[in-house]
């Protein structure tokens, strides 16, 4: 009779023992399983959070190129910023500092400029910047006019645009400020005395020294040299000298106090 007890007191608290330990393992599961689903809802939503940055636009210039671009649109912003890349960048390049900007109340475009990246097709057929002549180089300032038109037809009239251009993406700026005297400011990284015959002394006005901001590092020999013919013609320029070598939108992250410096800037001069 003994051994009968004890063989159902064993047997049940065998049974208790299996329950209790598929319990643990049911749990456990559960938890990581839970655990596994939440990583991957992050995941999606912040993939989700990228993609909704931009939006991918296109637009043709009078010239016959199809120019790509990243449309950040704030539905609040009263101004508009042309983004314009250093060679051999793409618009990819102001990703960062796009984000920012729209996070601070404004509204992007981020442009391919023609032979670089998505923008390669044309009504002449394919393009390479590799390929360019000087001219051909020049005629990016057509890129950048239809990307001013893009966002006139987006409620942005001229004088509620700016520009950010990163080495010949910043002489190319200088250039069209000088032919829209009514943006209100431009911020160049890295512009050059001479970049593909784009030469600063030749759209540098002493008048337009109140809407620059120019970025630079000491160390890069491409682009230091411009700063004292920018002083020279255009002597209120907000000039901001690093230390090092860095190029372009390379400076920023280098230095990401710049992007502070940038928000303030534009702040200060789109009243």
């Amino acid at each position: 009779m003994s051994k009968k007890i004890n063989f159902i007191i064993f047997s049940g608290l065998f049974i208790f023992l299996v329950l209790l330990t598929l319990g643990g393992l049911i749990s456990y599961f559960k938890k990581n399983l839970t655990l596994k689903e939440t990583k991957e809802q992050k995941e999606l939503m912040e993939q989700t959070s990228k993609e909704q940055l931009f939006e991918k636009i296109k637009f043709t210039t009078e010239d016959g190129v199809e120019i790509v671009g990243d449309y950040y649109e704030n539905k609040d912003s009263k101004y508009a910023g042309i983004l314009i890349h250093m060679m051999p960048a793409d618009k990819s390049s102001f990703k960062d500092l796009a984000s920012k900007l729209k996070s601070a109340g404004y509204t992007l475009l981020a442009i391919d400029l023609r032979g670089h990246g998505e923008s390669i097709n044309s009504t002449k057929g394919l393009l390479d910047y590799k390929r360019f002549t000087d001219q051909e180089h020049q005629s990016s300032i057509y890129d950048i006019k239809s990307a001013s038109s893009f966002l006139e037809s987006k409620g942005f009239p001229i004088e509620k645009q700016f520009l950010i251009g990163a080495s010949i993406g910043a002489n190319l700026s200088l250039q069209f400020l000088s032919m829209n005297p009514k943006i209100k400011a431009a911020i160049l990284l890295s512009p050059g005395l001479n970049y593909r015959g784009i030469k600063i002394e030749d759209f540098l006005k002493k008048e337009l020294g109140d809407k620059l901001l120019v970025i630079v590092t000491k160390g890069d020999a491409q682009s230091y040299p411009s700063v004292n013919k920018i002083k020279e013609i255009a002597p209120s320029s907000t000039i901001l000298e690093y230390q090092g070598d860095s190029h372009g939108t390379d400076i920023l992250k280098q230095f990401p106090e710049i992007y502070d410096k940038i928000i303030f800037f534009l702040k200060e001069k789109l009243l």
